[in-house]
C-alpha cells in the first residue's frame, strides 16, 4: 500500500476553491526530487506499457518514482493509466505500437468509412480489459495517490487514427465524404462517452474524485478535452465537424479544460472562449516555441482570464514569480519542476510571501 503522507483532503479543498473561482491566489503545484536524486524524468509516464502485462511491476516503478519526489503545495501523486494519447483507437481495434526507447505510443488502423459507420464497442477488447485491470490494481494499492483517466483523446483524431495515414485520409474524408464522416464522428463520439462513463464507475470517481494526465483534481466530473486535428482545419471545417462535438462534451461533462496545444490552435481560440460551458484552458506552447513562462504569452493569458476561463500553465521554476507578476493570479494553476529540494523550498517561500 502506497503512503506518501500528502494531505490530500487539504489539497482537494484548494482544488475545489480553484474550480469555483473562489481561490484568491494561484493554485500551485511544485515538484522536486528528494535529496540528491537526479532522474532523467521524475515519473515514467509509460510504465503500464513498458512493463506490460506486469501491472504490479509498473506500479512498483511508479511508486518508486513517487518516493523520490517531494510534492509541494497542491502537487499530488497522480497515477496516470497511460496507454498513449488516443487509446480509444486501440479499444476499437487499431494496432497499438509502443517504442520503449523513445517512450512514446501511437495507433495504426486500416478501417474503411463503411466499417466505422457500423463500429461497436467490444468490452472484451484486449487493451480495454488491460486498462480496467490497471485501474483496479492501482486503486487497491494506493492510499495517498489519485488514479487518473487514460487519454482517450478526441473523437476526430481517433477516427483519423482508425482510418490510417493520419491526418491525410481523415482530411480527404472531410472534403469527399462529408455526410459519411459526420455519421462516423457521431458514432465514435457516442462510444467515447460510453467509455468515459464506464471508467468513472470503475474508478469509483464519486468517492475518489476525477483526475487526468494534466494532474488537476476535481470532485465533480472532469476531463481534458482537445482535438489535435484542428491545426489542419479552416474555421469553416472546424465549425462543421469539430465545434458540435466540443459543445456536447462541455454540456455533458460538468468541468472541462481545453488542451490548447501550440500556436496553430490559436486560430480557433476565440470560438473556444465563447463556449460558456468550457471552464478552463491549458496552454502548451509546443516544441520549438518560447516556453510558457515567456513574456510573449502574457497577452494570451490576459485574454483567457478576461473571458473568465481558468488557466493552467507549466512554467520553468525560475520564471514562476515573473509570470505571476504580469497577470492576475486568480484563476491560474501553475505547475513547475524544480531541480533541487532547496530550489523548491525557496520558491515556495517566495510564493507564500507574495500571496499570504
Amino acid at each position: 500500500m502506497l503512503q506518501l503522507y500528502v494531505d490530500l483532503n487539504k489539497i482537494k479543498e484548494v482544488f475545489e476553491a480553484w474550480w469555483n473561482k473562489s481561490l484568491d491566489r494561484p493554485l500551485i503545484q511544485i515538484f522536486s526530487p528528494k535529496d540528491m536524486y537526479i532522474p532523467s524524468t521524475l515519473i515514467d509516464s509509460y510504465a503500464f506499457l513498458r512493463y506490460y502485462p506486469d501491472i504490479d511491476k509498473a506500479l512498483d516503478m511508479i511508486f518508486e518514482d513517487f518516493s523520490n519526489i517531494i510534492f509541494w503545495k497542491e502537487a499530488f501523486p497522480n497515477i496516470f493509466v497511460n496507454l498513449g494519447p488516443g487509446c480509444l483507437s486501440a479499444y476499437l481495434g487499431a494496432e497499438l505500437k509502443f517504442d520503449a526507447h523513445a517512450g512514446t505510443a501511437w495507433f495504426q488502423g486500416t478501417f474503411s468509412l463503411e466499417s466505422l459507420k457500423e463500429i461497436t464497442f467490444n468490452s472484451e477488447n484486449k487493451w480495454w480489459k488491460y486498462t480496467l485491470k490497471c485501474i483496479e490494481k492501482a486503486l487497491s494499492r494506493c492510499q495517498d495517490a489519485v488514479v487518473a483517466f487514460p487519454d482517450l483523446l478526441d473523437t476526430a483524431t481517433v477516427v483519423g487514427q482508425l482510418r490510417g495515414n493520419y491526418p491525410t485520409t481523415l482530411l480527404k474524408d472531410m472534403f469527399t465524404n462529408r455526410l459519411m464522416i459526420k455519421k462516423v464522428l457521431e458514432r465514435v463520439h457516442d462510444i467515447w462517452f460510453k467509455c468515459y462513463d464506464t471508467l468513472c464507475e470503475v474508478m469509483n470517481c464519486s468517492e475518489n474524485g476525477y483526475s487526468t494526465w494534466a494532474g488537476l483534481w476535481s470532485r465533480s466530473k472532469h476531463f481534458v478535452i482537445q482535438c489535435d486535428t484542428i491545426v489542419y482545419l479552416s474555421p469553416k471545417l472546424f465549425d462543421d465537424f469539430i465545434y458540435p462535438l466540443i459543445i456536447e462534451e462541455c454540456e455533458r461533462i460538468p468541468r472541462t479544460m481545453w488542451h490548447l496545444d501550440g500556436p496553430l490552435e490559436l486560430n480557433h481560440l476565440d470560438k473556444l472562449l465563447n463556449v460558456d460551458e468550457l471552464d478552463a484552458i491549458q496552454w502548451i506552447p509546443g516544441a520549438g516555441n518560447p516556453d510558457a513562462g515567456n513574456d510573449c504569452w502574457v497577452p494570451l493569458y490576459k485574454k483567457i482570464l478576461a473571458k473568465e476561463k481558468l488557466l493552467q500553465i507549466i512554467v520553468p521554476s525560475e520564471k514562476v514569480l515573473s509570470i505571476l507578476n504580469k497577470i492576475s493570479p486568480k484563476g491560474v494553476a501553475i505547475t513547475a519542476i524544480c531541480k533541487t529540494e532547496e530550489e523548491a523550498a525557496n520558491l515556495i517561500r517566495e510564493l507564500e510571501l507574495k500571496f499570504k
